[in-house]
C-alpha cells in the first residue's frame, strides 16, 4: 500500500490527493443519485448532506492539486532582467572610430570614395 508511505516529494504527494478525489467521486456520486432517485428517506437526509459536503470537499481538494501540480510542472516563465542602457558607449575607441575620429587607415565617413 503506497498510501502508507510518506511521499517522495511535492508532485507524488499532489498526484495522491487527485487520486483520493477520484475514489471519493466515484464512491460517493452513486450514493448521492441513489438518494435523490428515492427521494431521500428521512434516515438518508443528514447522511445525504454529510456526503455532499465531504464530495465537494474532495473535488475541491482534488482541483486544487490538478492546479497545483499543473503549476510544479509548467513553471511561469522569468523574463530575463531588462538591462539599461546608457548613453555612454562602453568602448569609447569604438565610438570615436563610428563618429568619425578613428584610426588615420581607415577613410572617414565625409570623403569621397577612391576610384581606381
Amino acid at each position: 500500500l503506497g498510501f502508507l508511505e510518506p511521499p517522495a516529494d511535492r508532485q507524488h504527494e499532489l498526484r495522491r490527493t487527485i487520486v483520493v478525489a477520484m475514489y471519493t467521486i466515484l464512491l460517493f456520486l452513486p450514493v448521492l443519485f441513489y438518494g435523490f432517485e428515492k427521494g431521500w428517506p428521512r434516515a438518508w437526509v443528514i447522511f445525504g448532506g454529510m456526503v455532499g459536503l465531504a464530495l465537494l470537499f474532495f473535488a475541491g481538494s482534488g482541483v486544487w492539486s490538478a492546479r497545483a501540480l499543473w503549476k510544479l510542472r509548467h513553471p511561469a516563465l522569468v523574463p530575463p532582467p531588462f538591462e539599461s542602457f546608457s548613453a555612454e558607449p562602453e568602448d569609447s575607441a569604438l565610438a570615436a572610430r563610428a563618429i568619425g575620429g578613428g584610426s588615420s587607415e581607415e577613410p572617414r565617413l565625409s570623403d569621397p570614395p577612391v576610384r581606381s
